[in-house]
Formats: C-alpha cells, sequence, structure tokens
C-alpha cells in the first residue's frame, strides 16, 4: 500500500528541508533516517553562509543569492512553528592578510567589488584591530565582507524536521533503507530492513550514501565523501564579531560565546574518524589567527562526510532513466546555505511545476 505521496531517504539538512517544504505544501511526505536527524555531515558544518562576491548571474550565484535571501523569514517560520531558534545572523567576515601580497591582494580585490557596486571593503591595521581587537597583532589588515550570515547547523536540521512534522510529515529515525522497489521502470517505494514502504515519489537525499542506493537498480550517481572536521572552542573572555579566516582556516562565532573552529578538507573515502592531526592542523592555524584561542576550552571535535560531486554543485531532480526516482545530493561544503531553496526546489517539482533552475543541476549534465 502506498504510505505517502512522497518519501524522503536521508535525514540531513538537505533531506530535512525537502520533508519541511513538502509538507508545507499539503504533500504527504516520510522520511527515513537511518540515525538521528542531523548528526552526519549537517552536524559538523560551519554555519557560514555566504554567497559569490562578484553576482555573474550564473545558475549556482543565482541559487547561492535566492537561498540565503530565504534565511530571514525562514528563521520566523520555523520558530513560530516547532519553537527552534536557529540563530541566523548577519554577521560580516573578515578575512585577515597576513603578508604584504596577500593585504595587496585585498586591496586590489576591495577596488574591483567596489567598482562592480558590492559592498566590501578593506580594513587597515587599526581599524582591523579596533573593530576585532582579538585577532594577533602581526595580522596586517583585514578584508571585510558585511553580507555573510551565519546560523545554528546543528539546530538547522532540526527545525526543519520538527516544523515538518507539526506540518504532517512522518518523521523515522533509526530507520535504515537497504533497497529500492521497482516495477519496470517505475521506482514504487523503499525496502527496509523488515518492510517495504510506497509512494510516487522517492527522492534520495543521503548524501554521499546516494551512490550505493542507486546502484542498487543499476543508477549513477557520481556523488563521493569529503571528509571535513570542526571544533567547537570556548574563549576565555570575550568572544568576536565576524566570521573570521585566514591561511585556510576559519573561526565562526555563536550565539552561546563559543567558536566554529575549522575546517579540514580530505578525501579520505568513508573514512569519518576525527584525527589528531586534523586537530592539531586547526589549531595551529586559528591560534595564529586569534592567539588568545589557545587557553580556550575545546568543547568538541566532530567530523563528518559531505557530498561532493565531479564540479563541487549540487545534483537535483529527476535520475534519468527512472519514474519517481529523484535526488538532491552534491552539496559538498555548500549544503547549510544551500538546503532553503533545494527544499523548495524539489518540493516544487514534486507539485508538478518546473523550476528552471532544477534543470541546471541535473544529471544529464554529466553525460552530454
Amino acid at each position: 500500500m502506498k504510505s505517502s505521496d512522497a518519501i524522503v531517504i536521508g535525514g540531513g539538512v538537505i533531506g530535512c528541508s525537502i520533508a519541511y517544504y513538502l509538507s508545507k505544501a499539503g504533500i504527504k511526505v516520510t522520511l527515513l533516517e537511518r540515525g538521528q536527524i542531523g548528526m552526519e555531515a549537517s552536524n559538523a558544518a560551519s554555519g557560514v553562509l555566504s554567497t559569490p562576491l562578484f553576482k555573474s548571474g550564473d545558475p549556482y550565484s543565482r541559487m547561492s543569492v535566492e537561498s540565503l535571501g530565504m534565511f530571514p523569514d525562514l528563521q520566523q517560520e520555523l520558530q513560530e512553528t516547532c519553537g527552534v531558534d536557529i540563530e541566523f545572523a548577519r554577521c560580516g567576515e573578515l578575512g585577515l592578510a597576513m603578508a604584504e601580497d596577500e593585504a595587496g591582494e585585498y586591496q586590489d580585490l576591495a577596488m574591483k567589488v567596489a567598482e562592480a557596486g558590492g559592498n566590501a571593503r578593506w580594513m587597515d591595521f587599526d581599524s582591523l584591530h579596533d573593530y576585532e581587537p582579538q585577532v594577533g597583532p602581526e595580522i596586517l589588515g583585514g578584508f571585510y565582507m558585511p553580507e555573510v550570515c551565519r546560523v545554528n547547523n546543528q539546530r538547522l536540521s532540526l527545525a526543519f524536521a520538527r516544523s515538518a512534522e507539526w506540518q504532517g510529515a512522518r518523521i523515522l529515525q533509526s530507520t535504515e533503507v537497504v533497497g529500492l522497489v521497482r516495477s519496470g521502470l517505475q521506482i514504487t517505494g523503499v525496502r527496509l530492513s523488515d518492510d517495504e514502504v510506497y509512494a510516487d515519489n522517492i527522492i534520495m537525499a543521503a548524501g554521499p550514501w546516494t551512490r550505493a542506493l542507486a546502484e542498487g537498480v543499476g543508477g549513477d550517481i557520481p556523488v563521493r565523501p569529503v571528509r571535513g572536521l570542526n571544533l567547537n572552542l570556548q574563549p576565555v573572555g570575550r568572544s568576536f564579531r565576524s566570521v573570521i579566516h585566514g591561511s585556510l582556516g576559519m573561526l565562526v562565532p555563536r550565539a552561546d560565546g563559543s567558536v566554529i573552529a575549522g575546517v579540514t578538507v580530505e578525501e579520505a573515502g568513508f573514512d569519518c574518524r576525527v584525527t589528531a592531526g586534523a586537530v592539531q592542523e586547526i589549531l595551529a592555524i586559528v591560534t595564529s589567527l586569534v592567539p588568545s584561542l589557545r587557553d580556550a576550552r575545546l568543547n568538541w571535535a566532530l567530523a563528518g562526510l559531505r557530498p561532493g560531486s565531479p564540479d563541487d554543485a549540487p545534483m537535483m531532480g529527476p535520475v534519468p532513466g527512472w519514474d519517481g526516482l529523484l535526488v538532491a545530493t552534491g552539496h559538498y561544503r555548500n549544503g547549510i546555505l544551500l538546503s532553503p531553496i533545494t527544499g523548495k526546489l524539489i518540493a516544487d517539482y514534486v507539485a508538478g511545476k518546473e523550476p528552471e533552475l532544477i534543470e541546471h543541476f541535473s544529471l544529464r549534465r554529466f553525460r552530454e
């Protein structure tokens, strides 16, 4: 028997957003998560929401800008629906210059952004240290991007899931999908360890595990795992205002006064260990940016497997060769940022609309 209009496989931020927007549209949806909601890559993200400096009008830039623009209303919607504050805030971001050549590059970039009508600017030594006194005295200046925002990524998945459930979605945790049910060229449901569940639309949003799921019916989803590690530090004394990055390291302030420090990018297959070497690497970088963090308490260290694609852009929409089978994965390092727009696009598609942006991220681009 058909239990839903749609089944979403995967309870990360992408799957939960899809369930939220489907249920908001009045579509009966079941979300299946093999573990716990938002506890894979979505849990180990930094929560930075940043769009391209130069808005070229290409599909990825358009999608990024549109998705970021959804967050202010989304924060209010989710909090009113389920009571979870996702801590969305416009905080800005500082790119720190640690050498003269880097400072020159940032100053040139600031001029180009200004000429293009953008809002970024260069901060010299005095302005930077007045604005963020915690940065190291050897930092020469900073490239400030005021439009960068942040969100509590760990709360976002939960807020999507709880709100979807309030709207009528069925959320099943500790429920592993072991295969897809097919009838000819139609995917009609999913196979669990002890049951089968049916729906008209099956949406695979299982991150890097999507590939193995599709291979069970001969599908090819070219997604790969990319390990990322983040730390959470509790500074002694005051934190800082902005996202800070430099020398491949990033610091993201949280509403509770803690700081996310990261992040590594490692092609390590499905190995999701937190390694001592990666922790040491992150700490060395971020303490060179903000020396006072040497005295910070290490609250936790988390690793997650991001879903990468051949061009590091999402894969969304119908799976060629199959009816009733859709995919939403490959968001790589921007899953948090792109979660609202992805959920809405997939929900619109299931509702019978033809969102133009989905076409640009179809799997067909890898077969042409």
